[in-house]
């Protein structure tokens, strides 16, 4: 039997609009859940309420990792993958997918690779499909929307976690990190493989680190949450001394914004 998909796309007010740039035309097997954070204002376009392979769904308030969460729990398909409003995909994209679960049929996860929309690597990719841990060994660490899974290890076992991710009240990114080390912790199997899946904007949140404070100490909260205070300490200087070997940042203020990330209590 042929592996169903949920495109899970996170929206917030307006950016409803994007939405139906992202659906591809009718396909068997494949269907869309959209999860629109909006106070009542923002009227869905008809090109998404016409189509039977759409669900929408409301949810108030703001945060990316509740967004994504309330996603989860309306998918139905066999296998899941999580999108922005802003993602592109094809064909080839879904068939990638459900090969590489055939392909790997023990992974509860697998991550991929992103490209721009010239179709453009985003960033340089381990060259050989490997176990998650060891692409992370050779610099490999996934955007949200490189990450797929089967639902049924997922939902309702691992979650998002809403401290983390743009609109959160307390750190502004670090959701895909922190949700790929909890499912770490549940034991769960977790494959890289080196096939892009996706086509979007080049100009992601981590791109703009060394400009941002918020991220500097976000980056320090998710170094603790996934690894301990002890290597959050570690790796802190570790990624301060590299903007300034790379980039000749001055590397105390950064280490100084991530270590206040690494002692928050949250």
């Amino acid at each position: 039997m042929s592996l169903t998909i949920n495109i899970l796309i996170s929206t917030i007010g307006e950016r409803i609009k994007r939405v139906p740039n992202v659906a591809m035309p009718p396909c068997e097997g494949v269907t869309y859940i959209v999860s629109h954070q909006t106070d009542g204002s923002h009227p869905v376009p008809p090109e998404l309420t016409n189509r039977s392979d759409v669900t929408l769904t409301t949810i108030a308030g703001r945060g990316l990792s509740a967004n994504r969460n309330n996603a989860i729990a309306h998918a139905t398909a066999d296998i899941c993958i999580i999108a922005d409003d802003d993602c592109m995909y094809d064909q080839q994209c879904l068939k990638t997918i459900t090969d590489s679960y055939s392909k790997y049929p023990k992974a509860d996860i697998i991550c991929f690779t992103a490209q721009d929309y010239d179709s453009q690597p985003l960033r340089h990719y381990p060259a050989e499909d490997m176990p998650y841990l060891q692409a992370v060994e050779q610099g490999y660490y996934p955007a949200s929307i490189q990450i797929t899974f089967r639902r049924h290890s997922v939902a309702g076992h691992i979650v998002f976690n809403t401290n983390f991710g743009l609109g959160s009240a307390l750190l502004c990114a670090g959701e895909e990190e922190v949700f790929i080390a909890d499912a770490l912790q549940a034991g769960l199997n977790i494959m890289y493989v080196n096939q892009p899946i996706v086509r979007t904007d080049p100009d992601t949140t981590g791109t703009h680190f060394l400009t941002n404070p918020q991220l500097q100490i976000t980056k320090g909260a998710t170094f603790r949450h996934c690894y301990g205070y002890t290597n959050a300490l570690w790796r802190s200087i570790k990624e301060a001394g590299w903007w300034f070997v790379h980039r000749r940042a001055n590397p105390f203020p950064i280490f100084c914004r991530m270590l206040k990330g690494v002692r928050l209590k949250f």
